[in-house]
């Protein structure tokens, strides 16, 4: 790579969406580092205008394939906290499982078929061969195990539809939940042979800046309930967290970005282990423990260690769910509509989630404002970049590109699907 050149990557690779990467070079350092975002806009935030709280969740769950749940739990969140509703404890327990269903499927597919070809270098995970083609049959097995446990919650396995404001419209039998137990320990088994791969990989990618992170924190190691950290000193009650978080547009990109107290910060797993870690599974302890695995860190690939203890947590946090509730029958808790609004907060897999609404006295939509963890990520993500160039100036043009794409994987971002392969213009100063 010469210290004085202009490059983009056109569609970076393996990750959920469609962004370019425009970087300028001048002795060395970053000069200019864009990473541009030009999926369509998708107006969800006007969509919702005119519509009934109760169509809300439904359809802001549309926004994400992988993260339906996660969108759901958060619309859901932010309507029952403007009208005053308190979700019942099986309600809140059977609502935990089903993100932990999404988080393990989602952590999975990230880990094996976007982030381990890097690592073992391969171009896709199609690639793989010999022993290593066991590893499409892991990351296949434990999709299905996350998205059996979404499919019996949720009545479908994506854009579920019983899980509502109030509670559910259609429980899941007991013996169907029991009957998930068997998968899930098999799941286990893979989860901890996955943790130990990623964990010796963990050298092949150095690189490390310190930053902020922000994440829901508490006394258990939940995605759903909890205060929003930030490792800048700041705890704050959900329905505060806003103002701390500032969005602002940047004029080479549909997407917008994010600083936390007017600072660069991170979310998504890294940030959770790092500030939330004595919480977690007593399993996913263990196996930290065995590892020699420690956190805090501020090496970026430990987001994808952190995904893979997280996904042992979920999976071993499902099966004591599983195994302690007794489901029993309950109506949906009654809502009143009111003019209020409310706002959600929830962990994402690759972070926190933001839905706030306003609504009528007859619990329409009035106005509404979503804030998805890659765009409180993307300034954070520019700012690695820069640090990382100096880096790896040295070496040859496709290395110093495969670094950059690793760095930019490591966060998982999550735009949209994407399966096009690299294309790369440079142009020398």
């Amino acid at each position: 790579m010469h210290k004085d050149s202009h490059f983009s990557l056109k569609e970076i690779t393996k990750i959920e969406g469609h962004t370019n990467l425009d970087i300028e070079l001048r002795d060395g350092k970053a000069e200019k580092c864009e990473l541009g975002i030009f999926e369509g806009q998708r107006f969800f935030e006007q969509m919702v205008v005119g519509k009934h709280y109760s169509q809300v969740p439904l359809i802001t769950a549309r926004i994400c394939g992988l993260c339906n749940v996660s969108h759901l739990s958060t619309a859901i969140e932010a309507v029952e906290r403007a009208f005053g509703v308190k979700a019942s404890e099986q309600t809140m327990a059977l609502r935990e499982l089903a993100t932990h269903g999404e988080f393990i499927k989602s952590h999975a597919l990230h880990l094996v078929f976007l982030a381990l070809p890097d690592f073992l270098g391969k171009e896709t995970a199609l690639d793989f061969t010999g022993e290593e083609h066991r590893y499409i049959h892991w990351g296949l097995d434990l999709k299905k195990a996350g998205t059996d446990i979404v499919r019996l919650l949720g009545g479908r396995a994506y854009q579920t539809v019983s899980i509502r404001p109030g509670g559910f419209t259609a429980l899941p039998k007991q013996g169907s939940l029991e009957a998930l137990l068997p998968q899930l320990e098999e799941a286990r088994k893979l989860s901890v042979e996955l943790l130990g791969i990623f964990d010796g990989l963990k050298e092949k990618f150095p690189f490390e800046r310190e930053t902020e992170y922000a994440a829901i924190v508490g006394p258990k190691y939940s995605f759903i309930e909890g205060e929003i950290q930030c490792t800048d000193g700041t705890r704050v009650p959900k329905e505060n967290a806003l103002s701390h978080v500032k969005e602002f547009a940047v004029p080479y990109s549909a997407a917008k970005h994010a600083l936390f107290n007017g600072k660069s910060f991170k979310v998504g797993s890294q940030s959770r282990m790092n500030l939330n870690q004595n919480e977690l599974h007593g399993s996913a302890k263990k196996a930290m423990s065995d590892l020699k695995i420690k956190f805090p860190s501020h090496k970026a690939y430990y987001n994808n260690l952190a995904q893979a203890i997280e996904l042992l947590h979920c999976i071993e946090s499902s099966i004591d769910i599983i195994s302690g509730i007794k489901i029993r029958k309950e109506s949906m808790a009654e809502i009143k509509p009111k003019e209020a609004s409310g706002l959600g907060v929830t962990e994402a897999p690759r972070g926190t989630l933001y839905h706030q609404y306003s609504f009528d006295a007859n619990g329409y939509i009035k106005g509404a404002n979503l804030v998805i963890p890659t765009l409180q990520n993307n300034h954070n993500i520019e700012e690695d970049i820069k640090a990382l160039i100096p880096e790896i100036i040295g070496l040859p043009q496709e290395k110093a590109e495969l670094e950059i794409e690793k760095l930019v994987r490591s966060y998982d971002p999550c735009i949209s699907c994407a399966t096009h392969f690299l294309k790369v213009n440079w142009a020398k100063k």
